[in-house]
């Protein structure tokens, strides 16, 4: 008795620790919560949701890219530029390594270590600075920021993997610098683009194709015979139709849907040292049930938006790229708490009971992700006359001439699926929709 009461008084002030680590670990499962509702409830009460959550310290950065985005399809540029630089100042961070953290997720679970997100994520951010910039009108932080997307995609990337390098973004980098007038290095942008979507033996988007032919053209002043152009002509059996005097290019983003969050799956692994099959947990993505939708705009015909980024797969594919190493830490943390186990039941029932109690707590899969990105990316590229509105047609919305919108040359615009806001360059207000009208089409 009273050696069951020793083990009791030992081991119930880590039960009681781990019950509060459990209930810290619930700020990720809120957080999937609100991701789940996002595309039934929209952005604006799903931030006012997020905003009563206060996460913890190693949960930070997830929270606030989660929050920078929401407040971004909400308009408040500045707001989401605010959070989105304190995630990527935490992410960027994380890359010295913390021993104390790195521990904690040995011993104990995964969700002890700050959050520094995916290579996928890790890239996404400067995306999605860039289009506050530019949506707020400054095309130099802009700039700036796609010279940072480059410099991580460098990092991330080696010879023989897509890890981490993102077409979609390339290819914001590729306008960002053609608006800039610096057409080598959008050309340079655009060819990257292309190169990650034949890698990965996806559908180039007419907007990249046109993108290709129209600024190989520009930039060896308009000669048709230049061998890099005539490549591309070939490939997408079309020449370039570069804008006339009186006329300028639409360039339209649209998100469609919301990522699906990540879940926990168990599996059974048999170790032959201790001759016994070992429980680990795993994070786990279900099988996605998002459908691609596209976004159709009338200018003078109808034309779609085409996907250039599944999201969906990024998201899957930078788990697979994790699962081996995942799984070879959770596999040693089974062991461990399997022998604690064993050595407690030694000490007597009571003991075995605690000790199973607190393996069973402990143990979560990291269930973390920015899971509130869209599911997918798409992209349009039109050229309209100067004086020639611009219809999204599922928003009832109408973009202004580019000749209204100040500019001689080009207009950019992001559509969610979410809401009714567009965002746009120039910056123009009152792109928002007829109350009541269908947000996707």
């Amino acid at each position: 008795m009273i050696g069951e009461m020793h083990v009791f008084r030992f081991l119930a002030s880590p039960v009681v620790l781990l019950c509060l680590l459990y209930l810290q670990g619930c700020t990720s499962w809120q957080i999937n919560q609100l991701s789940a509702e996002l595309p039934a409830v929209g952005p604006e009460k799903t931030l006012a949701k997020l905003e009563d959550i206060d996460p913890p310290d190693r949960d930070r950065s997830q929270y606030l890219l989660n929050r920078g985005l929401l407040k971004f399809y909400t308009g408040d540029l500045a707001g989401s530029r605010q959070d989105l630089e304190q995630a990527k100042a935490i992410m960027m961070s994380l890359k010295a390594v913390s021993l104390s953290e790195n521990f904690g997720a040995l011993t104990t679970n995964e969700t002890l270590r700050s959050y520094g997100g995916t290579p996928s994520e890790q890239v996404l951010v400067h995306a999605m600075l860039a289009m506050g910039y530019l949506f707020s009108g400054d095309r130099d932080g802009a700039r700036v920021e796609m010279l940072q997307a480059d410099v991580t995609m460098s990092q991330l990337g080696d010879t023989e993997s897509v890890s981490g390098q993102l077409a979609s973004v390339r290819f914001l980098a590729g306008l960002v610098y053609e608006m800039n007038g610096e057409l080598d290095d959008a050309m340079i942008s655009y060819r990257r683009a292309h190169q990650i979507i034949r890698a990965r033996k996806e559908k180039v988007p007419e907007a990249l194709a046109t993108s290709l032919l129209h600024v190989s053209l520009r930039r060896n002043n308009e000669n048709r015979n230049d061998e890099e152009y005539q490549r591309y002509v070939s490939e997408f059996g079309r020449e370039a139709s570069l804008p006339g005097a009186h006329e300028g290019e639409w360039i339209v983003f649209y998100h469609d849907g919301v990522v699906t969050n990540k879940t926990e799956t168990r599996l059974l692994v048999f170790d032959p040292n201790l001759e016994a099959q070992i429980s680990i947990v795993m994070p786990h993505y279900p099988p996605s049930r998002y459908q691609t939708r596209h976004l159709s705009i009338k200018a003078g015909d109808l034309r779609n938006t085409e996907v250039i980024e599944m999201i969906e797969q990024r998201a899957r594919e930078d788990l697979a790229d994790q699962s081996a190493k995942t799984m070879a830490a959770a596999t040693v943390r089974a062991i461990t708490k399997y022998q604690m186990v064993r050595k407690a039941r030694e000490s007597g029932e009571l003991g075995g009971f605690l000790a199973n109690i607190a393996g069973l707590l402990s143990e979560q899969a990291d269930v973390r992700s920015w899971n509130m990105l869209p599911s997918s990316i798409q992209l349009a590229r039109l050229v309209t006359p100067l004086d020639a509105s611009v219809g999204i047609v599922a928003k009832n919305v109408e973009l202004p001439a580019l000749n209204k919108l100040g500019s001689r040359h080009y207009g950019v615009v992001l559509v969610t699926s979410l809401n009714n806001r567009l965002l746009s360059y120039p910056p123009y207000e009152g792109l928002e929709s007829i109350e009541g009208q269908p947000n996707e089409q």
